[in-house]
């Protein structure tokens, strides 16, 4: 449990994680360790995806909001990437 995320909030971002695919949910935890933003370079190493993997899995986590492009960079939302941690 986060300790600043409880009741309805920490059951919404259960539901959202839940919805997400395992590719989606390694990208989020490779993302969750990183404390800096990454680039794709750097997700390929970290998570040995395939680059078409990577780049539906970023295009679909981005469409949903769950992660954040800086630039050609990638992060989680700080909040997400605690409750990852968490997991």
């Amino acid at each position: 449990m986060i300790p600043y995320v409880t009741g309805r909030f920490e059951r919404c971002l259960q539901q959202q994680y839940d919805r997400t695919s395992a590719l989606e949910k390694q990208v989020m935890s490779v993302l969750a360790r990183e404390n800096p933003p990454v680039n794709i370079a750097k997700l390929l190493e970290k998570g040995q995806i395939s680059s078409s993997d990577l780049l539906n899995a970023l295009q679909s986590l981005s469409r949903r909001c769950l992660i954040e492009k800086q630039e050609s960079l990638y992060t989680l939302p700080p909040v997400l990437r605690q409750y990852i941690k968490g997991l």
